[in-house]
């Protein structure tokens, strides 16, 4: 494998060492968080939310079926287009978790110290800038999926 390539996976790696550390107490894993960050404010049919994570058919029935079990996600009926929404208790948690994501804004402030845009702080452009840059990455590696999460909570 080549080194640069190696490189990401080992930041992947370590960004998702990150995410567990900071949702555990939450009961919430990198991939948990996300599918209820995607629910947040509307319900969607699962192929939608498919899309929107990026993940397969039967890695979202399994992961539905779990969040469904814990009573963060209530699906309908099952038929062509079966929508899924979050319970008050999902609603509640993902709430709560964001806003412990958001404080201190640490995963922004240790991607910028990594990437080091520069002697002086960070401005909108230079954010901006760094969100071009991960999503030029997402989609040179095939990514497909389109959540996305805003660099603060009121953007």
């Amino acid at each position: 494998m080549d080194a640069i390539l190696f490189g990401m996976k080992r930041a992947h790696h370590a960004s998702l060492r990150f995410g567990h550390k900071v949702l555990a107490p939450f009961g919430l894993t990198p991939a948990r968080f996300d599918t209820l960050y995607a629910l947040l404010g509307y319900s969607a049919r699962q192929c939608e939310l498919r899309r929107v994570l990026g993940v397969a058919g039967s890695t979202l029935s399994r992961m539905l079926a779990s969040l469904e079990r814990r009573g963060w996600v209530e699906r309908g009926e099952r038929r062509h287009t079966r929508r899924v929404s979050l319970t008050p208790l999902g609603y509640e948690l993902i709430r709560r978790a964001l806003r412990r994501v958001h404080t201190g804004r640490v995963a922004f402030r240790m991607v910028a110290r990594a990437i080091r845009f520069g002697p002086r702080s960070l401005d909108f452009k230079e954010r901006d800038d760094l969100d071009s840059v991960l999503r030029r990455f997402r989609r040179t590696f095939g990514d497909r999926a389109t959540l996305s999460y805003p660099w603060h909570p009121d953007d």
